[in-house]
């Protein structure tokens, strides 16, 4: 755990033994140097964001990653960090496929992308190395078995503001960052 004024970075292992100290730990260094504590629903959402973070990290990246939050006046910043699989997806409507650096990049657009076998969602390419995902539509699943596999993006979605994913292409580097306004 490395701690600096309004940043923490912890890193995260390959396998997960207890999800609390990792929430335990965020939650305690964003209410000290926050005013997220304020709020019980934000609150909730920030700790369920985490738990989804730290899924992401143990199922998808295989692989050490990193959460990193910075606390300033107006927000706090979540970013989980690894150096795995780059994050890929289709175009539901071109059938077109995405893997990252975009390349060619010609203007941002919005478009309904498939995460996995049975999961779309709305996102928002903004550039060659980033994307923000969007609110999806109310979704009304009849059994757990419908549950896409990519449903920890959608939750962190409703959590929080504003939820991107970058590549550092110079790093090789995966960035979920998700922001949560003051």
């Amino acid at each position: 755990m490395v701690v600096k004024t309004g940043n923490l970075t912890l890193e995260i292992p390959v396998q997960i033994t207890s999800y609390r100290l990792f929430i335990d730990q965020c939650l305690e260094f964003a209410i000290e140097n926050s005013s997220l504590g304020n709020d019980f629903k934000r609150t909730a959402k920030f700790k369920l964001a985490i738990m989804e973070l730290l899924t992401n990290a143990m199922k998808h990246c295989k692989v050490v990653s990193y959460i990193d939050i910075q606390c300033y006046p107006d927000k706090v910043v979540v970013k989980k960090i690894d150096s795995g699989q780059r994050f890929t997806f289709k175009d539901v409507d071109t059938d077109q496929h995405y893997d990252f650096p975009i390349d060619p990049f010609t203007e941002p657009s919005k478009i309904n992308a498939r995460l996995g076998n049975n999961y779309t969602l709305f996102i928002n390419i903004k550039t060659k190395n980033q994307i923000e995902f969007l609110e999806p539509p109310v979704i009304d699943y009849l059994s757990i078995d419908e549950v896409p596999e990519n449903f920890g993006l959608m939750i962190i979605k409703q959590c929080c503001d504003t939820f991107h994913y970058n590549y550092n292409k110079v790093l090789s580097q995966n960035i979920f960052e998700v922001i949560f306004k003051l």
